[in-house]
């Protein structure tokens, strides 16, 4: 491994280990940082992560629980929960600041939800918060797929104060040949993108489980893109982005792909089972769908936009009837598309 590394992962569960895996598979130089000792001893050890089955860590990737050691690489990305991160990056800032270490020219995030308390984007906290500009990567992937090496694409998108060169800089240090990197500069729109998509997959859940058929299912997911396109245009967002891979490509894959925990959380919920059943069923997996829902509700009030299915999504997560809630969207007035 080069002296200094070219990338610095922060968040070592299954989707910052799955991309750190690509990123080492191609010949880069990955440290993947983790908050707890013990389990980053364990997959420095073993040379895998316990929820990536059958993939073996590359030989250019690192595992630590030190970040003095991940704050030497030139560039970083953060691959924490959206709710944890803010707290987590401040932590992180005080002892790099207590090490007399500098910050890298930006930050970029692959976290996908909305600040449940201060209903903000990830990039609006941790650029006042960090004092540099974040970007965020986003699209239609899975963790496992990734770190298998098939085929997959995610948008880079960054903010104005990152140069063209070095945005094609970012581009290919990113990119690899099973991973093809797409560059925007659309921030606003990828965010929300990325957070929206979960919420409509618990919807996309719970008709599929519901017996509801392949007709409603699609009407639900082309009907949610529009929900989508109404809060990322008022909100700044390009309809580019809402049709391409961090929009339509994620909410496809997000609301019809079986490793979905979106998807699955909406299908306990028609169950009958509560939020915290379905999370315990899971795993104990986070379910950002769930947490974004509130943040997105109170940014269509502010914004003035109806957002009808993320409406019912916030109905079922307090525990309302799942058939009403189907029955309630089918029931509102007829109006032109």
């Amino acid at each position: 491994m080069s002296e200094r590394p070219d990338l610095a992962v922060y968040g070592a569960g299954v989707w910052g280990s799955a991309l750190a895996v690509a990123w080492a598979q191609a010949g880069r130089s990955v440290v993947l940082w983790g908050h707890t000792p013990v389990k980053m001893a364990e997959m420095a050890a073993t040379r895998r992560h316990p929820r990536l089955n059958g993939v073996e860590l590359p030989a250019g990737l690192r595992p630590v629980s030190d970040p003095a050691e991940a704050f030497q690489a030139e560039t970083w990305v953060s691959c924490m929960t959206t709710q944890a991160s803010p707290e987590a990056w401040r932590s992180l800032k005080a002892q790099l600041d207590a090490a007399g270490g500098s910050l890298p020219d930006l930050l970029l995030h692959s976290s996908k939800g909305i600040l449940a308390e201060s209903h903000q984007r990830l990039s609006e906290a941790l650029e006042p918060l960090l004092g540099l500009p974040v970007g965020v990567m986003s699209g239609p992937t899975f963790a496992d797929e990734v770190a298998q090496g098939l085929p997959s694409a995610l948008v880079l998108a960054l903010p104005a104060a990152i140069s063209d060169a070095r945005a094609l800089e970012l581009q290919r240090l990113l990119a690899t040949e099973r991973l093809r990197v797409y560059l925007s500069r659309d921030v606003v729109g990828a965010e929300l993108c990325g957070a929206l998509k979960n919420v409509l997959a618990i919807a996309a859940g719970l008709v599929e489980t519901l017996g509801l058929g392949h007709n409603a299912r699609a009407a639900l997911i082309t009907r949610g893109l529009a929900e989508m396109a109404r809060l990322v245009a008022a909100l700044g967002g390009s309809p580019d982005t809402v049709m391409g891979l961090a929009g339509m490509g994620d909410l496809l894959l997000t609301a019809t792909g079986p490793q979905s925990r979106n998807r699955r959380c909406g299908a306990y919920l028609a169950e009958g089972k509560t939020l915290a059943e379905a999370s315990e069923l899971m795993g104990g997996q986070v379910i950002e769908g769930a947490s974004t829902t509130r943040a997105a509700l109170w940014l269509g009030k502010a914004a003035g936009v109806d957002l009808p299915i993320t409406e019912e999504v916030g109905r079922l997560l307090d525990g309302a009837d799942p058939k009403e809630a189907v029955a309630r969207l089918m029931g509102r007035s007829l109006k032109s598309e």
